[in-house]
């Protein structure tokens, strides 16, 4: 009854109701985020130790045991890598005084050139400057009672991602139940999206983790042969800025070139720093993800700058990380959803020979279409 009244409702109404949907969910995205996010954070993190988890469990130890030690494996990572940033920022902060002390001789360098070749006398240029600094100072005092607010949430947010990962593994066998009784029916095909998606979030993040490290090697040997002060920790911070395409990689080259202004003589250090990040991509674009993380989610480039986009004006900064892993996991959905397959269709990357190979079905606004 209820699939016969939706057919034979006008299309502009079904269209209507779909984009209210959409609108409603991501209000509710943006207002629930203080708690979604740590949930997301636990349930891919989650899938990732999932592994040792089952291991665990075969060799008779208690489930509480098992999820406890998946737990603890997420923290101990994390803690290390804290560690190792706070160690590099630590050396960082120490040559603050030299780096301030040649940024201002090869400011007054730039100025003395600007004063020759553009006739513009340096008390006007220090008037400009103070004026512009003056301005970032106020917006800068503004940005740091928001980022004071908003770290404060982070770290309340942080702070409950072990406590959901343990319950989420914990409670796995009722969560299983509990789809046997909502959907009687179709609860094995619920429980094999699911199980699909774990395996596409587990191939991502391993991947993801093992491409952060391989870059990061990469980046600190390049950085190291140019004698570049910090090559690890630009290295790392460029690694770790990948993860999100296309912002990640612009802000994670022009970081190492920066600091080569800064603390070399020559500028053709900077550009030297410039044509490490060129060869390091090209490096991690045709051959390491290629081969580490494949096609774990499967995505064309528009819809995975859509998704960025989207994920970064709901959720800023998080959104953006989570985005394609996101977006994977959704196109995995619309795949085995009859419903929902044209919107896995038109994510994906399919082949040439995989689209000769679709069939007719009905779409979510029940007009046939090609999926």
């Amino acid at each position: 009854m209820i699939g016969s009244s939706a057919e034979t409702s006008p299309f502009y109404l079904r269209v209507t109701c779909f984009l209210l949907s959409i609108a409603l969910l991501l209000c509710g995205l943006y207002w629930a985020q203080s708690i979604l996010i740590p949930l997301l954070s636990a349930t891919l993190l989650s899938f990732l130790v999932l592994p040792i988890v089952w291991k665990l469990e075969r060799w008779r130890l208690p489930t509480w045991f098992a999820g406890l030690v998946g737990v603890l494996a997420v923290l101990a990572m994390g803690t290390a890598m804290f560690g190792f940033l706070s160690w590099q920022i630590l050396s960082f902060t120490s040559d603050m005084p030299m780096m301030q002390s040649a940024l201002e001789e090869k400011g007054s360098y730039i100025s003395t050139y600007i004063e020759q070749h553009f006739n513009v006398s340096r008390e006007t240029q220090s008037n400009w400057l103070r004026k512009k600094t003056d301005s970032i100072i106020d917006e800068g005092a503004n940005s740091a009672m928001n980022i004071f607010t908003a770290t404060g949430a982070a770290v309340a947010g942080l702070a409950l991602i072990p406590f959901f990962m343990f319950f989420m593994l914990l409670y796995r066998e009722k969560f299983k139940k509990s789809i046997e009784f909502l959907a009687p029916e179709s609860h094995q095909k619920v429980l094999e999206i699911i199980r699909k998606v774990s395996h596409v979030s587990q191939q991502y993040l391993q991947g993801m983790l093992l491409m952060i490290l391989i870059l990061s090697v990469l980046g600190s040997i390049g950085f190291l042969l140019l004698g570049l002060k910090f090559a690890i920790l630009l290295a790392f911070i460029a690694a770790v800025l990948n993860v999100i395409p296309y912002v990640g990689v612009m802000i994670g080259s022009l970081i190492p070139v920066a600091v080569a202004l800064v603390t070399k003589e020559s500028p053709m250090y900077a550009v030297g720093a410039f044509g490490v990040c060129i060869l390091v991509q090209f490096l991690d674009n045709n051959f390491i993800t290629p081969k580490i993380v494949g096609s774990s989610v499967n995505l064309n480039p528009l819809s995975s700058l859509l998704a960025l986009l989207m994920g970064g004006l709901i959720w800023g900064l998080p959104g953006m990380v989570f985005a394609i892993p996101t977006a994977g996991i959704f196109k995995v959905i619309c795949d085995n959803v009859e419903q929902l397959r044209l919107y896995g269709f038109l994510l994906g990357e399919e082949a040439p020979a995989q689209i000769r190979k679709l069939k007719y079905a009905r779409g979510m606004f029940g007009n046939k279409v090609k999926v």
